[in-house]
């Protein structure tokens, strides 16, 4: 007589056919992550703009001092003018 054979359960192999469960946080994750990238671009834009201000800054009190150390040549000189 001849037994029917049965392949054992394995429930690895069912598993494998079903699809990665992503769960219901994974659409947060993304947002999140989203959300996240746009405000270090925006960070990094402000950072940038920062850097251009400074250096204009820094020109500007040097273009400042310029003409003040000018300009105390030139009330020098019409001081000694006066004499």
């Amino acid at each position: 007589m001849l037994k029917s054979v049965c392949p054992a359960y394995d429930p690895a192999l069912e598993e494998a056919d079903q699809p990665a469960e992503q769960g219901p946080n994974s659409m947060d994750d993304v947002l999140n992550l989203a959300q996240v990238m746009a405000e270090l671009s925006y960070l990094a834009r402000l950072e940038e703009r920062r850097e251009t201000n400074m250096a204009s800054l820094k020109r500007l009190k040097e273009a400042r001092d310029a003409l003040l150390d000018r300009g105390g040549e030139v009330a020098e000189g019409s001081v000694a003018r006066r004499s």
